[in-house]
């Protein structure tokens, strides 16, 4: 018994040490509510771009983040919840990707350009594709919402130097290869998806269809 009781005594002491610093305690910073929002959102985005979104279940999205199912619960009440913030946080990363992209490119065609590289990154899809499609098809919320940022892509379009329906022509394409990707129906074999999006690039540098400056 009182080997018991020293080793209980001893551990509390450990313990006690690791808890101080410079002889004060030191305190595990909690995380704000935004942070555990954020980190379960990732957490979906990374079994949804592994698995797809139909397998996606809350139980397997609160173990990756680290936190209970309760827990996520408190947060998002359903898989729906979670799917409108994931597709949120989506469109929110698209713009400021975009933008930045835009910030730095002072050529006509800069919007359009950034929307490109940002729909498909050279290393690879880091979007939620397959969950936008899922919610936006079921949810006339998030339809609203999308129509929203699509009225802003296309208002500036016609800011972007060229002529508008020449991008919006361009703009279109890129959609539908996206979407196309998103549910599965892949439109080209590698090497000529290379080939259509380095087209659609060398688009942007031309006027009105007019050869210009090629892409680099």
């Amino acid at each position: 018994m009182d080997f018991l009781l020293c080793l209980v005594v001893g551990l509390r002491m450990r313990g006690g040490e690791q808890a101080m610093k410079d002889g004060k305690p030191v305190r595990k910073t909690r995380k704000s509510g935004d942070e555990i929002r954020t980190a379960i959102v990732n957490a979906a985005t990374r079994i949804v771009m592994e698995r797809g979104v139909a397998r996606m279940t809350l139980a397997d999205v609160a173990t990756e983040a680290g936190i209970s199912k309760g827990g996520l619960l408190h947060y998002f009440a359903s898989k729906d919840a979670l799917i409108r913030a994931m597709i949120t946080a989506g469109l929110d990363s698209f713009e400021e990707k975009t933008m930045a992209m835009v910030e730095v490119d002072p050529s006509p065609g800069s919007y359009l350009r950034a929307y490109i590289t940002t729909s498909f990154p050279a290393e690879g899809a880091d979007d939620i594709a397959a969950a936008m499609i899922a919610g936006i098809a079921t949810d006339r919320d998030l339809l609203a919402d999308y129509a929203v940022e699509n009225t802003k892509w296309s208002s500036r379009l016609k800011k972007d130097g060229l002529d508008y329906f020449y991008a919006e022509v361009i703009r279109l394409a890129v959609d539908g290869l996206y979407f196309n990707e998103a549910i599965g129906l892949p439109q080209f074999a590698p090497e000529d998806r290379k080939a259509f999006l380095r087209r659609l690039m060398e688009m942007t540098w031309e006027r009105n269809g007019n050869a210009g400056r090629e892409s680099v």
